[in-house]
C-alpha cells in the first residue's frame, strides 16, 4: 500500500468519525489530478473550478460508500468523470450546436504559426465538442487522460466491447468531420 492510499484511509475514517477538517487533506492531496481532469471536460478554468467543486462535494456526501477495494484516487476519478460526463449531456441539452458553416473562418493572425501546439488543442476540443457525449468521454478518456480500454469500462461500469465499440464511431465520426468543409480547411494549416 503506498502512503497516499494509507493517508487516505486513515482521513476517511476521521472525516466519517466527524471531523470534518480532515476532508481538507484529501482534497489538497488529490486537488491538482482531479484539476488536469475536469480541464478535460471544461476549457475554461472557472467552469472546470466548478467541476472540481462539485467532484469534492460529491466525493464527501458519498464518502461512506467508499468501500476501499481499490485506492481512493480510482473511485475520485470515478466520481470526477461521471460529474464530467453529466456536464457535457446538460450543456448538449442546453445549447444548440452551431454548424461549423455559421462559425466565421479566424483571420490569418488569430490561426497562430503552422504547428502552433496552443491552436491545435483548440482544434482538437472543438472536434470532440462536436461528438455525442458518450463517444467523446470514450476519446477523452482513452486518449488525454490515457487509460486502456478495461480502466474506461471499469471506471464507467460499461462492458469493455460497449467502450470499443464507442471508440471505433467515434474514430469514424472525427474522421468524417476532418475530412469535410469546413474542418478541412480549418485543420489544414496544422499541416503546412
Amino acid at each position: 500500500m503506498r502512503d497516499s492510499d494509507a493517508q487516505d484511509r486513515i482521513d476517511i475514517e476521521a472525516v466519517l468519525a466527524g471531523d470534518v477538517e480532515a476532508f481538507e487533506s484529501i482534497v489538497n492531496r488529490h486537488g491538482e489530478a482531479i484539476q488536469r481532469q475536469m480541464h478535460n471536460f471544461a476549457r475554461d478554468p472557472l467552469q472546470a473550478d466548478d467541476l472540481v467543486q462539485e467532484v469534492f462535494v460529491e466525493a464527501y456526501l458519498s464518502l461512506g460508500k467508499f468501500r476501499g477495494e481499490a485506492p481512493f484516487r480510482h473511485w475520485l476519478a470515478r466520481i470526477a468523470t461521471l460529474i464530467g460526463y453529466k456536464f457535457w449531456r446538460n450543456r448538449e441539452k442546453k445549447f444548440r450546436l452551431v454548424p461549423l458553416s455559421d462559425i466565421p473562418e479566424p483571420a490569418a493572425e488569430e490561426t497562430g504559426r503552422a504547428g502552433d501546439p496552443d491552436r491545435a488543442a483548440q482544434l482538437l476540443f472543438e472536434l470532440l465538442a462536436a461528438l455525442p457525449a458518450d463517444d467523446r468521454l470514450a476519446m477523452t478518456l482513452m486518449y488525454l487522460e490515457r487509460l486502456s480500454q478495461d480502466e474506461i469500462a471499469r471506471r464507467l461500469g460499461w462492458t469493455r466491447v460497449a467502450v470499443a465499440v464507442r471508440l471505433y464511431r467515434a474514430k469514424r465520426r472525427l474522421k468524417k468531420l476532418g475530412e469535410s468543409e469546413p474542418w478541412k480547411s480549418k485543420l489544414a494549416w496544422m499541416f503546412s
